[in-house]
């Protein structure tokens, strides 16, 4: 052989697309290759075999044993010889020459789908999905989201019957084993969907829940559950006489087939919605005299309304998501400076999940942390406690939490964070409780999941310097921070719009607040009266331009100046001396020049930062928060060190 020559002009190998086969085989079998080409399967055994082998792809079969199997009135010799050429049609098929590894591997005595092959079949899919949803650890299934993701997943690859329209009558073996995994996958595929029915219909999802019921009754026209649920969504739709014409149809059908009468719990629920009694027969919801406004119409929920738009924070509002459905998260502080928009957040994301919770959300404003009232005494009255004068109220508070499944969401902690132990206390005895808290230091509690809210993001350099047509508009209107200040400008302005003329001035008024939902929205109140370009020399020239003139604000957070101050009250004088130390540090402190510092204790460094009083720079750098900085100076030249 010639040995190759090299040269500087060899070209650049030609990467080839992995030969990769798809099997559907939930519904009408067919496959695809990695060319784009539909393999339609004639009704016969070579794809009997190819289901019975793909669906254990790591189970080793005796050549002999399949042969038998597949021609039982056969002869062992003549047996064999046609599972050989089933074996040939079905690797022409699905094209197991060209594949590398190959799918079908195996000995003169053995056999075996090649599990390291570059295959997907559905019904593997399906199976790992709630395989996944089977490992997951949630408070309950019907309101862990990520479970039911993944239950709509599987639920979506099931088109119909495994191997819809194979009959094997002829033989036994696989006849059973057809029927047997079919029976499986379907009451899997009916208990997935029971599930997000129930998921959606909790949260008055109707259309959803409608859907998914829908299909159910199509699989299981005798389920009795799904009967009922598919009547509650049409009468919480307004569909009265559809849903007791579903419960008549139903009846007929009942007796015709099983000659049995529906249970009592749907005559009951059919005689509710005839008397339009409906709500006192909603599984799991409980009907209570609130006089607070709420979120939902049939859940247990006593959060306000809010009045302003909701703006981005998708990635904050998912990971508390994944907290309340996890078994394991019983208490997550939403921790970061005054006016970042902490307590919006929480009630967000409590309203989101408040049907989840049979007993409810309940929110419990710490307002004022100088009214000398007690955590349990603002518990009490928030949860409509009676105490009672002779025992003690925590007690009375454990009791009454006992037993229930509930959200508490615990706002401005930082003003009682000295009776912390009452949230642990709370967790070790109402084991069904979780609490959401929002607070600019941590509660210090084993077991608390921190998440720190910073800034709406904006435009930084060098992303976005200038407004030029690479970085047009609608790409700037993206940002959280841009998007609050244009909606809060409109809602005092109806007439405002955001133009080229004004978008470099948003632009650094975002950057100059770094993102803060208080200061912005504190600025974009100006519009009125004065101009993008002039709110920001303004700002630049004095923060405290940004006062508040709503009457509905809380005095803490009427500007940036209160902002502070309020934070400043609630510092040890050891935890202030520290702050004016850093704040003779322009460029932050970086973690070596922090070792070297033998007068700033780096237990202080921690409690500020704990605090939400500093934040982790590019590279480690410690430092004040930008909104801070000229506060601290004040104090500093005030008071010096």
């Amino acid at each position: 052989m010639t040995p190759s020559t090299s040269t500087d002009l060899t070209p650049a190998p030609v990467v080839e697309t992995p030969h990769r086969l798809e099997l559907f085989f939930l519904g009408s079998p067919y496959a695809t290759l990695s060319t784009g080409q539909e393999v339609r399967f004639t009704i016969d055994k070579s794809l009997l075999l190819l289901a019975y082998l793909a669906l254990t792809p790591r189970k080793i079969y005796r050549r002999e044993e399949l042969a038998v199997r597949l021609y039982p009135d056969h002869g062992d010799k003549q047996a064999s010889v046609n599972l050989r050429q089933i074996l040939l049609r079905l690797r022409r098929a699905i094209g197991d020459e060209a594949a590398d590894p190959p799918y079908l591997i195996g000995t003169q005595l053995n056999l075996q789908f090649n599990p390291d092959s570059l295959f997907w079949l559905d019904a593997l899919e399906f199976e790992a999905n709630l395989a996944a949803v089977r490992r997951h650890r949630h408070r309950r299934l019907a309101v862990c989201r990520e479970c039911m993701t993944q239950l709509d997943r599987a639920v979506s690859l099931y088109r119909g019957d495994f191997l819809s329209g194979v009959s094997l009558r002829q033989n036994a073996f696989f006849a059973d084993w057809l029927t047997t995994t079919r029976d499986e996958l379907s009451r899997k595929a009916g208990w997935a969907l029971q599930n997000l029915v129930t998921h959606h219909l909790q949260r008055q999802r109707y259309p959803e829940s409608q859907a998914y019921v829908n299909r159910l009754l199509q699989m299981e026209p005798l389920n009795e559950e799904a009967l009922r649920q598919e009547m509650q969504i049409l009468a919480l739709q307004g569909q009265r006489n559809l849903a007791l014409q579903r419960y008549h149809d139903f009846q007929l059908k009942l007796l015709a087939e099983l000659e049995v009468n529906p249970e009592p719990e749907t005559l009951q629920l059919a005689q509710a919605i005839r008397n339009m009694q409906l709500l006192s027969h909603l599984p799991g919801q409980k009907q209570r005299k609130d006089t607070l406004l709420t979120l939902q119409d049939f859940s247990a929920t006593a959060l306000p309304n809010t009045l302003t738009p909701f703006i981005s924070r998708q990635a904050e509002l998912a990971q508390i998501t994944q907290g309340l459905s996890s078994e394991a998260c019983r208490l997550m502080t939403l921790i970061g400076p005054g006016g970042v928009g902490k307590t919006r957040l929480a009630m967000r994301a409590a309203a989101d999940d408040a049907p989840a919770w049979a007993d409810g959300v309940w929110l419990v404003l710490l307002e004022d942390v100088f009214t000398g009232h007690s955590l349990e005494e603002s518990l009490g009255q928030a949860l409509g406690i009676p105490f009672n004068i002779s025992l003690p109220r925590r007690s009375q508070i454990y009791n009454f939490l006992r037993e229930k499944e509930l959200l508490l969401v615990l706002d401005n902690f930082e003003q009682v964070i000295g009776q912390a132990d009452v949230v642990k206390s709370i967790l070790d005895h109402a084991p069904r409780v979780k609490v959401i808290v929002t607070s600019r230091q941590r509660l210090e509690i084993r077991g608390e999941q921190l998440i720190e809210i910073g800034g709406l993001d904006y435009p930084q350099p060098p992303d976005v310097l200038t407004i030029n047509p690479s970085h047009p508009l609608d790409r700037l209107a993206r940002y959280g921070a841009i998007q609050l200040f244009i909606e809060h400008a409109r809602q005092l302005q109806p007439g405002f719009t955001f133009n080229a003329q004004n978008a470099e001035a948003i632009m650094r008024i975002c950057q100059r607040l770094d993102g803060l939902p208080l200061g912005i929205e504190l600025a974009a109140a100006w519009v009125r009266i004065l101009s993008c370009e002039e709110i920001l020399t303004r700002l630049e020239q004095n923060v405290d331009f940004l006062t508040a003139q709503n009457c509905d604000i809380p005095a803490r957070h009427a500007s940036l100046r209160a902002v502070f101050e309020y934070s400043w009250r609630l510092l040890s004088s050891e935890e202030r001396q520290a702050l004016k130390k850093i704040a003779s540090f322009q460029d932050g402190l970086a973690p070596a020049t922090i070792a070297q510092t033998d007068d700033l204790d780096i237990r202080l460094l921690a409690v500020l930062r704990d605090k939400s009083l500093l934040q982790e720079y590019a590279g480690g750098r410690l430092g004040l928060h930008s909104q801070v900085r000229p506060f601290v100076g004040e104090k500093l030249s005030h008071e010096p060190i």
